[in-house]
């Protein structure tokens, strides 16, 4: 009986204190809760608890306090509404605009204009009685903060065409990066080859991008005057700024033409020392058919050689006279002792140029090209007048297309193969038109919301007309263990070329991420199949073929130079692959503010 005694007391004693043991915890809660209220005694007087921005609590003296931002003030009580408005006074003045929650507890104050830049303000609410049950403050309260200085956005120029004709407009749009509370003006001064009230004119010679807005547009006009001049330069550069900097000069070239062409320069190539590092050349001149032509005579080329200055005495190929060329032709002038090594090169992709051949052709990749109506050049590639060893447009054993009005450079021996005979579709730098779609960017984004998914998606390029994508496909290969075969096929719907379009597994997501960029894709498409982890190979398939791989089907990326896990890869010049850097985005909001902004946002 005495053992069974002894359990039930330490039983009573164990309870007694894990009773004490939970009292104790509730005043440790609840002095910790105190804590957070700045450490305030227990009191029934009316305070002023915490002031919070954004969320989180602040002290008297908060510096770079945002102009638009607003405050939270915590009370110990309800409040009497009307009685705290009318006492609580900010210097220097603003405008106050109170809301309530719903104990009347917590009122936000906000501002109805935006405060005075770099400014110090200081809240009064002196002692009063300001409880809706009549409670009374002891203690006059004050609290002060000072506004963040002015930054000002850094701003570019840009047009919305590369070439505008007499009787037609071109667009020019000053951008901000971000929108600010100041007024942005600049003016705007032309130069160039064309002069304005001329040969063009001008909506404004200046551009205001109000407050709040990121854009100012002014529009450029062509005027008619009947004549056949060519291509003259606009440029147009920026003076006299005001709230926002350049964080490089910014300039504006915009070419004038005569009358929208009838056709023009496609590509240009120098294709040389792709057999076994040493054999091999193709000099050809790609131009493209936009109108029907009765008479292909009145058009020629000039190559100008090694930075020689045009001349239209010295026009080295003119057409036959009154060959005909109808809308879509796209013809292929060849040297004649090329023919056979384009045709080899090419293969299929050869039967879809209409082939003329000439001895004229020389160029060796640092020629610009220029395009003849009769005498007058109405088209040029390269620079006329420089030789163009070095220059961002060489294209020695390389070759340059012109893809949505903008030039894309392959770069400087990008189809050198030092062993065996290599071709178009076994190139690394294969050419545009021969290959209607390509891979141009994958990406297995990481970022502060992304979510597992949210950044996974496969972005390709239309470099053609094409008329059924549905006949195109993608595949992830993963973790190097060779094909899985077709996991998308695009829907049976048309592009046009230069279309970017995007394959994503959740578009909402990377839509938020990659910001105004998304409106830049044609189309995006949603598929779960966009699996990859950065360590994937991508696949783009042709019905069944694979006719492009990102990074190695049979081959597990983790440490090689393509993985991207938690970044991305992308395409630049004639198949060169960059890349972000793995888990590069890992703390960003937004692609243009992270580490590593993806390229085509970028």
């Amino acid at each position: 009986m005495k053992n069974i005694n002894f359990f039930k007391n330490i039983n009573k004693a164990s309870s007694l204190l894990f009773v004490i043991a939970l009292l104790l915890v509730a005043v440790s809660s609840c002095k910790d809760d105190d804590d957070d209220l700045n450490g305030l005694p227990i009191t029934n007087d009316f305070r002023v608890l915490q002031v919070k921005s954004n969320g989180s609590v602040i002290s008297s003296g908060e510096d770079n306090f945002s102009v638009i931002g607003a405050l939270d003030m915590v009370f110990s009580h309800g409040v009497n509404t009307s009685t705290l408005e009318s006492a609580l006074t900010i210097s220097p003045a603003a405008d106050l605009v109170y809301t309530y929650d719903a104990s009347n507890s917590t009122s936000t104050i906000s501002f109805a204009n935006p405060l005075l830049y770099e400014t110090t303000y200081v809240i009064v609410l002196n002692a009063g009685t300001y409880g809706a049950d009549g409670e009374a403050s002891t203690d006059n309260f004050s609290f002060e903060f000072r506004t963040a200085p002015f930054a000002a956005p850094s701003i570019t120029l840009s047009a919305d065409v590369n070439d505008f004709f007499e009787g037609q407009a071109a667009t020019v749009t000053a951008t901000i990066a971000t929108a600010i509370l100041e007024e942005v003006s600049m003016d705007l001064v032309f130069g160039g080859v064309a002069i304005l009230d001329t040969d063009y004119s001008t909506s404004a010679a200046s551009i205001t991008i109000p407050s709040g807005s990121t854009i100012g547009t002014i529009e450029l006009t062509g005027i008619i005057d009947g004549g056949l001049e060519g291509a003259e330069a606009v440029t147009i550069v920026i003076s006299n700024l005001i709230n926002a900097v350049e964080d490089s000069p910014q300039l504006v070239n915009i070419n004038l033409g005569d009358a929208p062409p009838s056709l023009e320069l496609r590509g240009v190539m120098e294709l040389d020392n792709y057999i076994d590092g040493s054999g091999g050349r193709i000099r050809a001149v790609h131009l493209l058919v936009l109108e029907d032509i009765p008479n292909l005579g009145i058009y020629g080329v000039e190559v100008a050689s090694n930075g020689a200055a045009p001349d239209p005495n010295d026009i080295d190929f003119v057409f036959a006279d009154m060959t005909s060329a109808s809308p879509g032709e796209n013809i292929l002038i060849v040297r004649d002792a090329d023919e056979a090594n384009a045709m080899a090169y090419f293969g299929n992709c050869f039967n879809d140029f209409t082939i003329v051949t000439t001895d004229a052709l020389t160029q060796n990749g640092d020629d610009a090209i220029l395009l003849y109506n009769g005498s007058v050049a109405v088209e040029s590639f390269g620079e006329p007048g420089v030789d163009g060893t070095g220059e961002a447009w060489e294209y020695t054993d390389s070759w340059a297309y012109k893809l949505a009005g903008e030039w894309i450079y392959a770069g400087v021996a990008c189809v050198e193969n030092p062993v065996g005979a290599a071709t178009d579709a076994t190139s690394i730098c294969k050419y545009p038109f021969c290959n209607p779609i390509q891979l141009q960017g994958v990406s297995a984004l990481l970022w502060d919301g992304s979510g597992t998914n949210g950044g996974k998606a496969v972005h390709v390029r239309v470099n053609r007309d094409i008329s059924d994508l549905s006949q195109y496909s993608l595949g992830v290969a993963n973790n190097g263990g060779g094909t899985d075969g077709i996991e998308y096929t695009f829907p049976a719907e048309s592009a046009s070329a230069g279309d970017h379009i995007l394959v994503s597994r959740e578009p909402g997501t990377i839509a938020t991420y990659f910001g105004s960029c998304y409106d830049q894709y044609a189309a995006v498409y949603q598929s779960d199949a966009m699996s990859q982890n950065g360590d994937d190979g991508i696949e783009l398939f042709d019905g069944m073929n694979i006719i492009e791989i990102f990074g190695d089907s049979d081959v597990d990326g983790t440490g090689q130079a393509w993985e991207y896990a938690g970044s991305w890869g992308y395409k630049v010049g004639g198949g060169t692959w960059t890349y972000g850097g793995i888990d590069c985005a890992a703390t960003s909001t937004s692609t243009q503010s992270s580490a590593c902004p993806y390229a085509f946002c970028n």
